[in-house]
């Protein structure tokens, strides 16, 4: 396989792309040699040798907690501001590599959670017990809280409608939903109150497409509060990878981060062969956005 394709796949922090930028800066070695080539050929037995980034990791906030361990599974309330697994600039502050510190194993993600995205994340320490989730994980219910912008019509919705990359976009990896995208999608949305121009909703996927509940919201007309992706205004993701976070959009965002969070996952457990429901308290930051928003509005 070549060598540019292997380090994307097996180590996908870094794209094909930014991997063949790290190649072109003699940063990978094979068998001790510097890789020089982009399509040079990997073999079963070779040994590559990765020099690092000069790139400073951000900080994180490492402040996850345990909210469900058995023997197979372990179940995560993740904070926002935490990748669960390397991606981008992010290779060591992860919740997998924070883990692997207290649990020397080979640990299985049976999902993702968006960076900025909070709550419950689903870990398996075993192959087999992961294989069978993963299998049969569109039989899992997960449920999610969100805090959109507006209300909605009505209380209880369904979007029915597949998704896609953003072809109107120049942002790379961003998606939309539209009709006749190639990835079928569907979530149902419940109000659960508003104030202030803001709705509390909760979600649940019906799908397990990559962005999907953001992407619904936004095709909807509800954005949710602080995504800087799929928010109302798309130079406001541009400024954040230009400058990071800023006073400035924190003034027009409102929030910090994506006002998402994993609210819980029910699964049959493969092994005690019972329901088991895992369930993560909503997190501090949205909490105390509800207050201060129901307080303003008196």
């Amino acid at each position: 396989m070549r060598i540019d394709r292997l380090l994307s796949m097996r180590y996908s922090y870094l794209s094909r792309s930014e991997w063949q930028k790290e190649i072109s800066r003699g940063k990978l070695s094979c068998n001790g040699n510097v890789v020089t080539k982009l399509d040079m050929k990997i073999k079963t037995g070779d040994v590559l040798s990765y020099a690092g980034r000069d790139a400073a990791e951000p900080d994180v906030n490492e402040n996850f907690s345990v909210l469900y361990e058995d023997e197979y599974l372990l179940g995560i309330n993740k904070p926002g501001n935490l990748p669960v697994h390397p991606a981008g600039i992010f290779y060591h502050n992860t919740l997998l590599s924070f883990l692997r510190k207290s649990y020397p194993m080979t640990l299985h993600l049976l999902h993702r959670l968006d960076r900025e995205t909070s709550g419950v994340v689903l870990i398996a320490k075993d192959a087999r017990v992961a294989s069978h989730i993963q299998k049969n994980f569109s039989a899992i219910e997960k449920k999610y809280i969100a805090l959109v912008h507006g209300m909605p019509d009505n209380d209880e919705f369904m979007i029915d409608m597949p998704i896609d990359c953003d072809a109107s976009s120049g942002i790379e990896h961003k998606r939309a939903a539209f009709e006749g995208a190639r990835q079928k999608a569907c979530t149902e949305f419940v109000r659960l109150a508003s104030f202030n121009g803001v709705s509390l909703m909760k979600a649940m996927p019906r799908t397990g497409r990559q962005h999907q509940i953001r992407v619904h919201l936004k095709h909807a007309g509800f954005p949710i509060v602080g995504d800087k992706l799929y928010g109302p205004d798309e130079s406001v993701f541009r400024e954040f990878v230009k400058n990071g976070f800023t006073d400035d959009l924190m003034g027009r965002l409102g929030f910090r981060r994506s006002a998402l969070h994993s609210r819980s996952i029910l699964l049959h457990h493969p092994v005690l062969q019972k329901k088991i429901l895992i369930k993560a308290p909503l997190a501090e930051d949205m909490r105390q956005f509800i207050i201060d928003k129901r307080n303003s509005d008196v």
